[in-house]
């Protein structure tokens, strides 16, 4: 197996609405892996006007705009981090929120991407997607989503979905530098609704190998098999096992019954009111896409054709 570790960690936050937990949990988690700490601001749109002493509306210059932000940014990590025995920095820039935080994650070399979701906003929100989706959908590194309100400082109960999927155990590969460093105990849970008998007999492959995997570790586990709809099954057991952290496969949509709602991954972090670990698969497999790779906003739409001229 490999030996994954987190030395890197790009925090996108906003500056004026900063979230103290998101904060807490990436000092939190600095410090347990020993990683420096990147944080970033984007700001958007690309030019923006301020009222000036004469009533009149200024356009500052790019380069003064990333200036001004960034010593804002470094004063605000100076109060926020300075007490802390870690190493960290910080980088402003300007345009697309998830373009860049996955630019400054690829020239930061990130490990993990930690960023805060704010669930559906209404039917076009919940369509496009929230930018913690797109961030996921075209990041190289695994995005680690934290909803409102959260409060986590420690993942000791993890919960590890195995689904139907090509590579659905890999991600441990990731998620055990977190487990081993919180000595967590990881609860498995086999997603079997609606499968055949081939497929129920992967599953159960592979939540033994995982098992064998996480005994491996020294970490304490259990299993568990739930015949309902994935997402409901996860965000189920995450309430039900107090779960500090889902971890999860980024996949795209399977079928046509997800044309609207997404795929898994973005219908997790939409709804789940607990830590999501978003991670891709490594290696190309057919149907899936690879660390890195963009997963299509609508990928069922790929494989459908209309006629140019109808009758």
């Amino acid at each position: 197996m490999k030996d994954l570790t987190i030395k890197r960690i790009l925090v996108p936050i906003d500056l004026d609405h900063s979230s103290q937990e998101i904060m807490n949990l990436a000092v939190a988690m600095s410090q347990r892996h020993n990683a420096h700490i990147r944080l970033l601001y984007v700001i958007s749109p690309e030019h923006y006007t301020f009222p000036s002493t004469n009533s009149f509306m200024v356009s500052m210059p790019r380069e003064d705009i990333v200036d001004r932000e960034t010593r804002r940014l470094q004063e605000q990590a100076d109060a926020l981090l300075s007490e802390f025995s870690i190493e960290y920095s910080v980088e402003c820039r300007i345009g697309a929120i998830a373009e860049r935080i996955v630019e400054a994650a690829t020239e930061f070399k990130a490990d993990l991407i930690v960023m805060g979701t704010h669930g559906p906003a209404g039917l076009l929100h919940y369509v496009m997607g929230s930018e913690a989706f797109h961030v996921i959908n075209q990041s190289a590194c695994p995005v680690l989503t934290i909803p409102e309100q959260a409060s986590v400082g420690e993942f000791k109960e993890l919960l590890f979905p195995v689904r139907p999927i090509p590579e659905a155990i890999v991600k441990y590969e990731f998620a055990r530098a977190i487990a081993l460093e919180n000595q967590a105990h990881i609860t498995v849970l086999g997603i079997a609704d609606g499968l055949d008998t081939e497929a129920g007999k992967a599953i159960d492959v592979d939540m033994a190998l995982l098992t064998s995997q996480i005994v491996d570790d020294a970490l304490e586990t259990d299993s568990l098999l739930a015949q309902t709809n994935a997402v409901e099954a996860v965000l189920q057991h995450a309430e039900e096992q107090n779960a500090d952290l889902i971890v999860i496969t980024a996949d795209r949509a399977a079928d046509i019954r997800h044309l609207f709602v997404g795929p898994f991954f973005k219908q997790i972090i939409s709804q789940s009111k607990r830590p999501v670990l978003c991670v891709k698969p490594e290696t190309p497999v057919p149907g899936q896409p690879v660390r890195g790779a963009t997963i299509p906003l609508f990928p069922i739409m790929d494989q459908l054709s209309f006629p140019l001229n109808p009758a």
